[in-house]
């Protein structure tokens, strides 16, 4: 049996002598825990300084002191490409000079249906040398088996059809060909000024 303050081992019945002076009494003190070794520390690293060599300029930059490295050269930018402008349509003449003899489309239609490949509705419109073409192709080359006769008259026929569809308005010196509706409106306004005349004349 052991005291349960000093832990002395004690006979049976004995009392303990710590019992009766408690001040005087210290309890024994735990033993201290054993501490971990510290870990050795890795020693710092040292920086060994070494030194750059100058950078040296090339011989060019040294002697120009406004040197400036080249950069790329970009491509110019000019856009998008810009569709040229279509041609202005010059209408056709109307002031017809006094005395000057109006060609007139119907006349100049039939001339190209009935004797296109002798180039005359050309001959009528003042376009000699178109007419002068047509009329050589028409009489040489029909010696060649009738072959020139009809490049003639497939020529005409195309000029026909653009006289009617007024792709051709005016003559060689570029006044409007009178159309049908033009040239009874023109009629008429001739028939009335002449009627008007004739009328002034009886007055007086």
């Amino acid at each position: 049996m052991n005291c349960p303050n000093c832990g002395r081992p004690l006979a049976e019945g004995e009392v303990c002598n710590c019992m009766n002076n408690e001040a005087a009494f210290v309890p024994p003190q735990a033993e201290p825990a054993p501490q971990a070794a510290p870990e050795p520390q890795a020693a710092p690293e040292q920086n060994y300084y070494q030194p750059q060599p100058p950078v040296q300029e090339p011989p060019y930059a040294q002697q120009n002191a406004y040197y400036q490295p080249q950069q790329p050269q970009q491509a110019p930018y000019y856009g998008a490409p810009v569709a040229p402008a279509a041609p202005v349509a010059v209408p056709a003449r109307t002031d017809y000079p006094e005395g000057y003899k109006i060609k007139k489309k119907y006349v100049a239609v039939i001339l190209a249906a009935v004797f296109g490949p002798l180039g005359l509705h050309n001959f009528y419109l003042g376009n000699k040398s178109k007419g002068l073409a047509q009329l050589l192709i028409c009489l040489i080359g029909g010696l060649f088996v009738g072959l020139g006769y009809i490049a003639a008259y497939i020529w005409a026929l195309i000029e026909c059809i653009q006289l009617f569809t007024e792709k051709i308005d005016r003559d060689s010196e570029g006044f409007k060909i009178q159309t049908f509706e033009e040239a009874i409106v023109a009629e008429k306004i001739k028939a009335e000024k002449a009627l008007k005349e004739a009328e002034a004349a009886e007055e007086e």
